[in-house]
This record gives structure tokens, sequence and C-alpha cells, in this order.
């Protein structure tokens, strides 16, 4: 069986790219136009991988996020934050409010595809938030690095 794959997006564009790249690798793909419709819908039909963007009507991508993982019906979900907004301290929200992969627009649709297929067919739940808390701490690495060759 497919896994199923909910992509909430407000730009009409991303979503038919993402849901052809990603039908086209196999998925079954859900979108939803907003959060508040996204995070119904991640009640609703409890997918496998959530495709999340922030800057959405209704509710953000960050209450969506909150509330995903208050949920136990769909917290531990895994959740990759596709946006706009890539400076250092939006990563690190994302990450740590559960994302487990942020990755930003533009995009190459191989590249999200490899990371769908890596986090539902190779990873468990264990290896993923692994992955996330290195994502955080490279960032953070980053981020002190960048502060030093400053001053």
């Amino acid at each position: 069986m497919a896994h199923t794959i909910l992509v909430v997006d407000d730009d009409p564009d991303i979503c038919e790219i993402v849901r052809v790249n990603l039908e086209g690798a196999g998925y079954d793909v859900v979108v939803a136009a907003d959060g508040a419709a996204g995070l119904a819908a991640a009640r609703e039909i409890l997918p496998d991988l959530i495709i999340l963007d922030v800057l959405l009507p209704e509710l953000d991508g960050w209450q969506v996020l909150e509330a995903l993982e208050r949920d136990p019906a769909t917290a531990g979900r895994p959740v990759v934050m596709l946006t706009c907004k890539g400076d250092d301290q939006d990563v690190l929200r994302g990450l740590g409010l559960g994302a487990v992969e942020y990755l930003t627009k533009p995009f190459y649709p191989e590249n999200l595809v490899a990371s769908v297929r890596i986090l539902l067919d190779v990873f468990d739940a264990s290896m993923r938030d692994h992955r996330r808390q290195q994502l955080i701490a490279r960032r953070r690495r980053l981020i002190e690095r960048m502060a030093s060759a400053a001053s």
C-alpha cells in the first residue's frame, strides 16, 4: 500500500509540482490550501507524512505544527517544512516544534522526493528524531561560527 502524504500550501502551483512529483514516485497525495483545512485533513486521514508551508491563511504553519504535536492522534507524524522562510531562527523554530526536515523555496522537486523517501522508507521514528536533533545542532554551530566571525 502506498504511503499517503498531506501537502498543506496555499500556492496552487507549488501544490501541483509537489503532487505530480510525489505521485510519480508512487505516493498518494492529498492537498489542503490553508492551515485549518490542513489540520482537519491531518486529523481525518492520518497521513504518513505532512509537507507544510509556514505562510498560510487561517492558521499559519507554526500553529498547525504545534497543534499536530499536541494531538495524540497526529503527534510524531513526520513533518517536512517547505517554505520561503529560511533564516536560521525559522529553521530552528520549525525543527524545535517537531519538523524532521526543513526545505526552502525555491526547491528542487527531486530533493523533496528523496527526502520523503528517506523519511518514510528508510528511517524509523527514532532515526527521524535523531536526524532532527542533528539538524538543530548543526544549525546552532553554524550560527555560532557566523557570530564569532562577525566579532
